[in-house]
Parts: C-alpha cells; sequence; structure tokens
C-alpha cells in the first residue's frame, strides 16, 4: 500500500483537530476510508454520502488535479502523492 500525505481544511480541519495525517491505501478511495477511520462516525457523515460517495460539494485534488468525487476507487496513489480534502466553504 502506497503512503500518502493527506492535507485537510477549514471546517474538516477543526472536526479532525489535525491539518496534515500520513495514511496508506491503493486508491483514493482507501485513503479517505482511513481519513473516516481516524474520526468516526462524525467524520465518515461529513464526508460520504448516502451511497458511500465523496459528497460533491467537496473539492479532492491528488498532486493538483481535480478529481471526480465519484470516481475515488479507481484512482491509484503511489507513495508521495498529496491528496488534498477541500470542504466546502461559505462567508462573505
Amino acid at each position: 500500500m502506497a503512503k500518502v500525505t493527506v492535507m485537510i481544511y477549514t471546517t474538516l480541519r477543526k472536526s479532525l483537530g489535525i491539518a496534515k495525517l500520513e495514511l496508506r491505501g491503493r486508491t483514493v478511495r482507501e485513503v479517505l476510508d482511513r481519513l473516516c477511520d481516524y474520526k468516526k462516525p462524525e467524520v465518515e457523515k461529513l464526508i460520504h454520502d448516502a451511497e458511500g460517495h465523496v459528497r460533491q460539494h467537496f473539492v479532492l485534488t491528488l498532486n493538483s488535479e481535480i478529481l471526480d468525487n465519484k470516481k475515488t476507487a479507481a484512482v491509484k496513489v503511489k507513495d508521495g502523492d498529496i491528496l488534498h480534502v477541500f470542504p466546502p466553504v461559505s462567508g462573505g
């Protein structure tokens, strides 16, 4: 399994209490599952919809490339990859 750096921002950072984690997985989906395991069930409910997909209002990037939230299981990761998880932000 690859070791991936996961960067966490704004409201999700508040929920987790951390800004960065090193997690292992073969795909983006596996890495996100490990992120949810970090603080279940509240983080899992924030990230995943009823079908288990990453909620559409999250923006995911892998090494600066924007990902399709419904296809995270198909995106393979490798050692040293950086996954950014941007939750929704509001304000004015």
